[in-house]
């Protein structure tokens, strides 16, 4: 049996995914603290041990760049992590005076027992997504992601 031909969407149908996913975005922003706290680690430093952890040491300039925040805000989540014991400053073989950032492996630890708790928290609220659905919305959102910087050019 042949497959029945996708209707494309309409520019108003995608206008309103867009809506919805800015309103997804509002409410995101509101609850990302609380499930961050709730899973260990505030929202500041699970970027700065995300980012350490994906691409290795990172001067705080750098870092902060990374995170588009200032260098007095990534030094202070740094800082704090250092007494925490999740991070380490070593010395940058590259400049005397601005040394690296790295996690050690309580940081590691601490990220990844972050994030499970992370995803069990999500899980628990919204138990009944189908992993299906969750794949195609996912694929179809990083399409228009990719799409629309181009669009400015057009």
């Amino acid at each position: 049996m042949p497959r029945a031909a996708k209707t494309p969407a309409t520019g108003g149908q995608i206008h309103d995914l867009l809506r919805e996913v800015f309103a997804l975005r509002h409410t995101l922003a509101q609850v990302m603290d609380q499930v961050h706290e709730r899973a260990g680690m505030r929202t500041p430093q699970l970027k700065a041990a995300d980012r350490l952890d994906r691409l290795g040491p990172a001067t705080l300039p750098e870092l902060a760049a990374q995170l588009d925040v200032s260098r007095q805000f990534a030094r202070a989540v740094c800082n704090e992590m250092r007494d925490a014991g999740l991070l380490e400053f070593t010395d940058n073989p590259r400049h005397k005076r601005s040394r690296l950032a790295a996690l050690t492996s309580a940081g590691r630890a601490a990220l990844a027992d972050a994030r499970a708790k992370e995803a069990a928290i999500i899980q628990d609220v919204l138990p009944d997504l189908d992993a299906a659905s969750v794949t195609a919305a996912q694929d179809l959102l990083q399409r228009i992601r990719h799409r629309l910087p181009g669009f400015a050019g057009s």
